[in-house]
């Protein structure tokens, strides 16, 4: 069935050198100096890509989906249009409906505050976890909703004309990211489970006929992406905060009282560091 290979697409030389022998006094001496500011270099040569890996990995998925999406618009796409997957929906599936999708997508926020609640640690205390919630949330939202209003795409049924991307799909993806940054290292079943809903909730709003396929692919491709833009965008607003408190932690005003030659009052001292 088509619907499920979209559903599971959603889920988710150099040789040694050889040297010729030579004798010991024609071999010059390589300065200490040198060798170290060599080995410098090429760490920091090698240090470069290494970051810009870490976020390309990261940023693979959600553009690859959002591709997708877009190459999937009133056309028959890689492997099966949008309009093409609808019939096929409409006619295996008449009549489906259900408004499980209307909560599911909110699962993985669910089980976020239970964990905490029974004592599961995730990667940040449960008040940064709602800090970085509520910035994934808002984010998303606002990319979300400008798309919507610049697309201006009409949904299937005809309802309306805000169908690209999917708010419910966006919104089930960036959750389940959330959730698997702060407890898949725990786990893998963890990320399974996000991920899992999220998923379902994407396939539950084509089945009800709310969406397109092309829909919910960039709507799970911008949910992920928001979330790790925040966690990638959080350290770095962090410690900007925290240098910004050290430095007014260092202003600090004091007032002293004094005594001398038979006078009285009280200082005041701006201690600048």
């Amino acid at each position: 069935m088509k619907l499920h290979v979209y559903a599971y697409v959603l889920f988710f030389l150099v040789p040694a050198s050889v040297w010729a022998h030579q004798a010991a006094a024609t071999i010059s001496h390589i300065p200490d100096t040198a060798v170290v500011s060599q080995l410098a270099d090429t760490t920091a040569q090698v240090a470069g890509p290494k970051k810009l890996s870490v976020i390309a990995r990261r940023a693979a998925i959600p553009v690859l989906l959002i591709g997708l999406g877009v190459t999937h618009m009133d056309d028959e796409g890689l492997f099966e249009g949008s309009r093409g997957l609808r019939r096929v929906v409409q006619k295996e599936y008449s009549g489906f409906n259900t408004r499980v999708d209307d909560y599911l997508y909110q699962m993985p926020v669910a089980l976020t505050v239970g964990l905490n609640l029974a004592g599961v640690k995730g990667e940040h205390h449960y008040a940064e976890q709602a800090l970085l919630l509520g910035m994934s949330h808002f984010l998303n939202r606002v990319l979300t909703n400008n798309l919507k209003t610049i697309s201006s795409i009409n949904r299937p049924d005809g309802s309306s004309d805000d169908a690209f991307p999917s708010a419910h799909t966006s919104k089930a993806f960036a959750y389940a990211t959330f959730f698997h940054r702060e407890y898949g290292s725990r786990s893998i079943w963890y990320s399974v489970a996000g991920y899992s809903v999220a998923t379902a909730t994407g396939a539950l709003r084509i089945l009800n006929d709310r969406h397109w396929l092309s829909d919910v692919l960039a709507g799970a491709g911008i949910g992920i992406l928001s979330t790790e833009i925040v966690y990638q965008v959080y350290p770095k607003l962090q410690q900007i905060i925290d240098q910004s408190f050290h430095r007014k932690q260092q202003n600090q005003v004091i007032f002293m009282p004094y005594y001398s030659g038979g006078a009285g009052g009280i200082a005041l001292v701006w201690q600048l560091r």
